[in-house]
C-alpha cells in the first residue's frame, strides 16, 4: 500500500484566500481557464515538501500565508519508518504545516511539533513526486537521462557507487593535504636549523620563569640583606628591646600567676608557642643571611641565557617561556617530514584501493544499466506508438568510459537517442524532437522508467504541453495508469486527459473590490460535464456537450 494525500489547506497564499481541498485515491485533474491559478495548488504542495519560500507568495494585505496537508500512511510506507525515526510519528497519520511570513524566515511543523524545512524535504521525497511544467525540456540533460534509466535499477547499485565514490574523494583529499603540509626539501632544511638552535639553548618548561625569579633575586642581593638585617635586628637585638626580650618577659610574667587562674594556662600555652615561632625565624633568617651571599658569575650565566631565550623568542615571534612547546611541534613535524615517504606510500596505496573500488561498484552499475537499457526503450517505443509516434525508435546508450576521473554516478555516459521518422539515424533526442516530440517522449519516459522512489502520489503539471488530437486520449490513459494503486494529480488543458479522471477540481479566478481570488470546487457529474464542454470549447454548445457525455461515457 501507499500512503495517500486526504487534504489541502491554503490560506493567504498568492490569490488564494482560502482553500480547503479533500482527496480520494486514484487519478485526480485539475483545470480551469489559462491564468486561472492552477499551479499555485501545485506550488502550495511543493512549499508543503520543503521547496523555497519567498515573502512575494504572501497574499496582499496579509501578514503570513499557511499552508498544511495531511496523509494517510500505511504501516509498511518509508514515510512512516522515517517519521518513527525522528519521533514524529503520530500513528498512521502524518499532517505537514508551513507558515510562511510577510517578513522573516518561514516557520514548519510536523505532526504538530516543529520542524526545520530540511525535514520537510526528506518527509516530502518519501510522499509526493512532482513533475513541473517544464518536466519535458529537462529531457534533454544527460543527468536527467541517466536518472530516467536508473529508475529501473536496484538503488542499492547507485548508492554503492556514491559511497565508494565518497571514499576516492577523501583519500584524494588526504594524500593531497599530506603533499601540500610536506613542502619542499628547503623547508625541511629551515626545520633541522630553526630545531638546531632550540636544541643548542635546551630551554626546559618553566625554566625561563624560574631563571626571571633567580635573576631578579641575585640582582637585588644588597637590598635583601639589609632588610634581613633589619628583621633580625627587631627580633633579637642585643643593644636594645626586641620582639624576643619582650615577649621572654611576657611569658615569665603570665607563668608566676598562671596557677591562679585557668585561662591564664591557655594564655601562657600561646605566648609559648609564639616564643617558639619566634625563635625559629630568627634561626631562619640567620640562613638565608648565610646563603645570600652575591655570585656575579652566576648572575652573569643567568643573563646570557635570559638573554638568548628573548632573542630565540623573538626570531620565532612567540614568548619566552612559549620555547619549549615550540620546540617539541617542529620535533614532531620534521618526524613526520622524515617519515613521509612511508606516509605517503600508505596515502597512496588507500587512494588506489578506493578508485579501484569505485571502479567495481561502477562496473556493476554499468552492467545493470545496460541490460536495462534496451527493454526501457522498448516500452517507450510501445508507448510512442500510442502516442501517435508509431514510426518512432529510440535508444538509450550506455557508454561507458573506465578512464575518466571518477565520479557519484560510475563511469557512463547515458544518452537517448531518438529517430522520430522512417529512414533518420537515431540522434540525441535534443537535436531532433520538437516541443511537441519532446512532451510524448518525456511522458513515455517517466510512465515507463516508473516513480523515481517510494512515492505514493505523483504530480504532473501541465506535461501534456504540446499534445492535442487523438494524442490526448492515449495522454489520458497514460497519466491514468500513472495513478495505478495509489493517486496521481494532473493540472490540464486537456478534454480527453480530464475525462479520464477519477475526481476533478475547477479553479476559478475572480475579481471583486480591486482584488483578484481564486477558489477551487470538486466538480458533481453535471458540473464536470460542462467543464469537459467549456475545454472542448463551448461550455453552452450543445455539441461541446455531447461531446463531453461521450469522453465520459467512454
Amino acid at each position: 500500500m501507499w500512503p495517500m494525500l486526504r487534504a489541502l489547506s491554503i490560506r493567504n497564499f498568492a490569490i488564494i484566500d482560502r482553500v480547503d481541498l479533500e482527496f480520494a485515491p486514484g487519478f485526480c485533474v485539475i483545470s480551469g481557464e489559462t491564468g486561472a491559478g492552477k499551479s499555485i495548488l501545485i506550488d502550495a504542495l511543493g512549499l508543503l515538501l520543503g521547496d523555497r519560500a519567498s515573502a512575494g507568495l504572501v497574499a496582499a494585505d496579509h501578514d503570513q500565508a499557511d499552508l498544511s496537508a495531511e496523509f494517510e500512511l500505511p504501516e509498511d510506507s518509508e514515510a512512516l519508518d522515517w517519521l518513527r525515526d525522528q519521533a514524529l510519528d503520530e500513528d498512521r497519520r502524518l499532517v505537514v504545516r508551513r507558515v510562511v511570513p510577510a517578513d522573516g524566515a518561514s516557520r514548519a511543523w510536523i505532526n504538530g511539533r516543529s520542524a526545520t524545512i530540511g525535514q520537510l524535504a526528506e518527509i516530502g521525497e518519501r510522499l509526493v513526486e512532482i513533475h513541473g511544467q517544464h518536466a519535458h525540456q529537462l529531457l534533454a540533460r544527460p543527468a536527467v537521462q541517466r536518472q530516467l534509466l536508473d529508475r529501473r535499477l536496484d538503488g542499492s547499485l547507485v548508492q554503492q557507487v556514491f559511497a565508494a565514490f565518497a571514499g576516492w574523494q577523501a583519500a584524494a583529499d588526504a594524500l593531497r593535504r599530506f603533499e601540500q603540509d610536506c613542502g619542499d626539501s628547503a623547508q625541511a632544511e629551515l626545520l633541522r636549523f630553526q630545531l638546531g638552535e632550540l636544541q643548542a639553548l635546551g630551554l626546559q618548561p618553566g625554566e625561563y620563569e624560574t631563571l626571571a625569579q633567580e635573576q631578579e633575586r641575585l640582582a637585588r642581593g644588597d637590598e635583601i640583606r639589609d632588610c634581613l638585617a633589619t628583621a633580625r635586628r627587631a627580633l633579637d637585638d642585643d643593644a636594645g628591646p626586641s620582639v624576643r626580650d619582650l615577649l621572654l618577659s611576657a611569658c615569665s610574667a603570665i607563668d608566676r600567676v598562671s596557677a591562679l587562674d585557668t585561662r591564664l594556662q591557655d594564655i601562657a600555652a600561646l605566648l609559648e608557642e609564639s616564643r617558639i615561632n619566634i625563635d625559629e625565624a630568627i634561626a631562619a633568617l640567620e640562613r638565608a643571611d648565610d646563603d645570600g651571599e652575591n655570585d656575579p658569575q652566576e648572575l652573569q650565566r643567568i643573563n646570557r641565557r635570559l638573554e638568548k631565550a628573548i632573542d630565540l623568542a623573538r626570531k620565532h615571534r612567540l614568548r619566552p617561556e612559549e620555547l619549549p612547546r615550540l620546540q617539541e611541534a617542529l620535533d614532531r613535524r620534521l618526524e613526520d617530514i622524515n617519515q613521509q615517504d612511508e606516509r605517503r606510500q600508505k596515502l597512496t596505496r588507500d587512494l588506489e584501493q578506493a578508485l579501484a573500488a569505485w571502479r567495481q561498484a561502477s562496473a556493476a552499475l554499468s552492467a545493470a544499466r545496460t541490460a536495462a537499457a534496451m527493454p526501457l526503450a522498448e516500452q517507450v517505443v510501445q508507448r510512442l506508438g500510442a502516442l501517435g509516434m508509431d514510426q518512432a525508435k529510440v535508444e538509450i546508450a550506455v557508454e561507458p568510459d573506465q578512464d575518466q576521473a571518477p565520479g557519484a554516478h560510475g563511469y557512463d555516459r547515458v544518452r537517448i537517442l531518438l529517430s522520430a521518422n522512417p529512414g533518420q539515424p537515431p540522434q540525441p533526442i535534443q537535436k531532433v524532437a520538437s516541443g511537441g516530440e519532446l512532451s510524448r517522449v518525456s511522458l513515455a519516459l517517466m510512465i515507463s522508467a516508473g516513480p523515481q522512489s517510494s512515492a505514493p502520489a505523483r504530480v504532473f503539471d501541465e506535461v501534456d504541453a504540446g499534445i492535442g488530437g487523438e494524442t490526448a486520449h492515449a495522454v489520458g490513459r497514460f497519466l491514468r495508469e500513472a495513478a495505478t494503486g495509489t493517486q496521481a494529480f494532473c493540472v490540464t488543458h486537456l478534454a480527453q486527459v480530464a475525462a479520464r479522471a477519477d475526481h476533478h477540481y475547477r479553479v476559478e479566478k475572480s475579481s471583486a473590490d480591486g482584488k483578484t481570488r481564486i477558489r477551487v470546487q470538486p466538480l458533481d457529474e453535471a458540473e464536470r460535464e460542462r467543464e469537459l464542454a467549456r475545454m472542448l470549447g463551448n461550455r453552452d454548445s450543445a455539441s461541446s456537450l455531447a461531446h463531453a457525455r461521450e469522453l465520459l461515457q467512454n
